[in-house]
């Protein structure tokens, strides 16, 4: 006869257990919250260049065109356009730096992107070169490179791919720095 009292409080204990864990488990979840959802823009912001700068040539460039995309495909804000144009400073050389002010490059790259509005122009595709395309070279005693860059943009009803050379630099530190970019010669090509 004692099974009978024995199991029936061990049954009792499980199924207090049981609905313990559901209750924490289903509270837990509650408590976390809602997932937040980030805009490209955001995405681009959050990346902290100090941590977390772009290890490669190729890398620099894919992050330098994920700028640009917010530039001329997403619509930030005066804020944020901002800092998309501090983290694009970032990633210049300190000589394509020295060129002009800060605040000169802000106010032509807003008159460059609203010319790009104004002509109805989207930014519809940016193809990198693999890593492997990457050409190494010394230049005066310092480590150089050049990567080539394909855009295809949509004016209107037009399709027109822009293929563009960038050059880059390492610092210092050992970071690589845009130097400087160039049309790639007679690449440039309409579509449509």
């Amino acid at each position: 006869m004692r099974k009978g009292p024995k199991s029936a409080a061990v049954l009792a204990v499980m199924v207090i257990t049981v609905f313990a864990l559901y209750y924490y488990l289903v509270n837990k979840v509650e408590r976390s919250g809602p997932e937040v959802e980030t805009t490209a823009v955001q995405d681009v912001l959050l990346r902290n260049l100090e941590k977390d700068y772009p290890p490669t040539v190729r890398e620099v460039i894919k992050y330098y065109n994920e700028i640009m995309n917010c530039y001329y495909s997403e619509k930030p804000t005066e804020t944020e356009l901002q800092e998309l144009a501090d983290k694009a400073l970032e990633l210049y050389d300190a000589e394509l730096v020295s060129y002009q002010s800060r605040e000169a490059y802000v106010e032509n790259l807003k008159a460059e992107i609203a010319a790009f509005e104004a002509a109805e122009t989207v930014l519809s595709h940016v193809a990198l070169s693999s890593s492997t395309a990457v050409e190494y070279y010394t230049y005066q005693g310092r480590e150089c490179a050049q990567i080539r860059c394909i855009y295809t943009v949509r004016q209107k009803t037009t399709l027109m791919t822009i293929r563009e050379i960038y050059v880059l630099r390492k610092d210092d530190t050992g970071k690589w720095k845009i130097l400087g970019w160039t049309p790639a010669e007679d690449e440039t090509e309409k579509a449509g």
